[in-house]
């Protein structure tokens, strides 16, 4: 580190501590560690004392120490590394939330007997006629070796008195006896049964004997149907459920999620979210989007005019550091803009008009967008509407995005650098799925570059990392970052030649995720005056080896200044 840097480094620190000096000690200071600040300089100290919900300073042990009153709480943290809380800017808490009490989470496994045991387990965890579930986050193709289904045999003896419902990302399902007798859809069917089902009984999977296999495919619209005859989950029982949900993303290091809502999420969705936080405080921060209209709203003619007076009806951050809407996404108009890996959108004029319009309200508005666009033909004509809504509202401070982004290019990164937008990079290639292995074989080596994150680090965009879970993708923040940099899937396959460094990624999945979010002020680092999200591991990120950034663990998450997960 050269002088000047020295410098700047003291003058900030002998500021904080002067300002707290004259103010009460700290209510608990973290001695005898490896503090991975991830400020400005990337600096490591030594200690961190903690104020009420926030640092109050940073710096040596003998330092730090001194600042201790009669009531301080003094940790020795052995020698331990800490880094800021680890902030998601793409994941859909909501969905996830109403049945994760009867979830068994496949995120990071890499073995198909791992995963049986896995829902065992979660099974002997319910009560009797409890749904088993596993709602996405993982593919067969993560795991090595075996890959084959899960089948009704199996599924059978795992929970035989119970359903059992386990959807991998959006693309198929498995069920078990219980589960195919609940939907009323028999087991072995004759020809003319199978040649005439309709609704759910059509995704299932048969053998040559017209014996259902256990398998349900169909994609979205099966996944859609499916989840019609899920239990109805009581307001009580969800309460409890998103305490549970927030617990879990405490336990992997997650204490920010930037949900983009989705298609029918409503933003009164986040009313139960809410009522949590009066009664008892988040220890997940949750800062969502606006997504208007349901699936059936989305159809009727007067479609567009509906997102728009819903745009004009409500404002942006009108919460606080806890709870907050602050951004229109990620599908708001999807004729104009959705797209997948392999298909590109194909807007009429009348869909280009409507996303100019709706875009245009919400500059007007004042609210930040958050746009799901893949494919480099999606994202150019995205980009040049956005760029004619620029000509009336400048758009700079209000921080757009595109998320996904997979294929994004270099021209188009240059249009954003000139709107002032940003990325929202995902780790969803670490699952290693089926089309990654087409992209592959479409695009040859290229296909190691989607997503290119070593370009878009050096062009010098503002952008960040998510997962895309719960559903789609799995939503451990340290897989994502070893994904990072390593480019592996989680079967040991190369997927990805655009690596980056390991101060680069955890840069990426913090203080950056900050700024996306409009919350730079308040999290993303462990400098005085930011709230304490602060994650104690169990080795250090920095020096372990590259194979084992994916195992690391928080031995406590601290949120807010108090301890949400672990011990201290």
């Amino acid at each position: 580190m050269n002088e000047l840097k020295r410098v700047l480094i003291l003058l900030i620190f002998m500021g904080a501590v002067t300002e707290l000096q004259s103010q009460e000690s700290p209510h608990m200071i973290l001695l005898n560690g490896k503090i991975v600040t991830v400020d400005d300089f990337f600096s490591i100290q030594q200690a961190v004392a903690i104020q009420g919900e926030r640092i109050a300073a940073v710096g040596s042990d003998e330092t730090i120490q001194s600042l201790a009153g009669p009531e301080t709480l003094i940790v020795d943290l052995e020698g331990r590394t800490v880094i800021p809380g680890l902030i998601d800017n793409h994941n859909h808490v909501i969905r996830a939330t109403e049945y994760w009490p009867n979830e068994a989470r496949l995120d990071g496994i890499s073995s198909r007997v791992e995963a049986l045991a896995q829902l065992e387990a979660k099974a002997s965890e319910l009560s009797d006629g409890e749904w088993l579930m596993s709602l996405g986050g993982w593919t067969e193709n993560q795991f090595s070796g075996d890959k084959s289904d899960f089948t009704l045999k199996e599924l059978d003896e795992i929970a035989s008195n119970r359903p059992v419902f386990i959807q991998s990302t959006y693309d198929h399902a498995f069920g078990n006896t219980a589960w195919f007798d609940q939907m009323g859809i028999t087991l072995q069917a004759g020809f003319a049964e199978r040649s005439s089902a309709t609704g759910l009984a059509s995704y299932v999977v048969r053998d040559e004997n017209g014996m259902a296999t256990g398998r349900l495919n169909g994609g979205m619209p099966m996944v859609v149907s499916a989840i019609e005859h899920f239990p109805v989950v009581t307001a009580e029982r969800q309460k409890e459920a998103i305490s549970e949900t927030f617990t879990y993303l405490n336990s992997i290091g997650l204490t920010t999620v930037y949900d983009p809502a989705g298609a029918g999420i409503k933003d009164d969705s986040y009313a139960r979210i809410e009522a949590l936080l009066v009664e008892s405080g988040l220890t997940v921060r949750v800062f969502y989007t606006l997504s208007p209209l349901t699936f059936e709203e989305r159809l009727a003619q007067d479609a567009v005019q509906k997102i728009i007076d819903e745009i004009d009806g409500k404002k942006p951050f009108q919460g606080n550091h806890e709870l907050d809407m602050i951004a229109i996404g990620e599908s708001y108009y999807s004729p104009f803009h959705r797209d997948s890996l392999f298909t590109p959108t194909n807007p009429t004029t009348a869909d280009l008009e409507a996303g100019r319009r709706i875009l245009s309200a919400a500059a007007q508005g004042g609210w930040s967008v958050q746009t799901h666009s893949s494919r480099p033909e999606t994202i150019d004509i995205l980009l040049d509407v956005i760029e004619t809504v620029n000509m009336d509202f400048p758009l700079r401070q209000l921080r757009w995005s595109i998320t996904h982004a997979d294929m994004v290019g270099r021209e188009q990164i240059e249009r954003m650098r000139h709107l002032g937008m940003n990325l929202q990079m995902r780790s969803i290639s670490v699952l290693h799925q089926p089309r990654r292995g087409v992209l592959i074989e479409q695009m040859g080596e290229d296909g190691y570059r989607v997503p290119p994150l070593r370009m878009i680090q050096e062009s010098g965009l503002p952008w960040g990392l998510g997962t895309d879970g719960t559903k789609a993708a799995q939503i451990n923040p340290f897989i994502t970052l070893w994904w990072a940099v390593t480019g592996l899937a989680l079967n040991g396959e190369l997927v990805l030649n655009e690596t980056l460094s390991r101060e680069e990624a955890l840069i990426a999945h913090t203080r950056s995720n900050a700024y996306l979010m409009f919350q730079e002020g308040n999290i993303g680092s462990i400098r005085p005056g930011l709230l304490a999200d602060i994650l104690v591991l169990d080795r250090d990120y920095l020096t372990v080896t590259e194979n084992e950034i994916k195992d690391i663990k928080p031995v406590a998450t601290i949120v807010g200044g108090k301890v949400a997960w672990g011990s201290l």
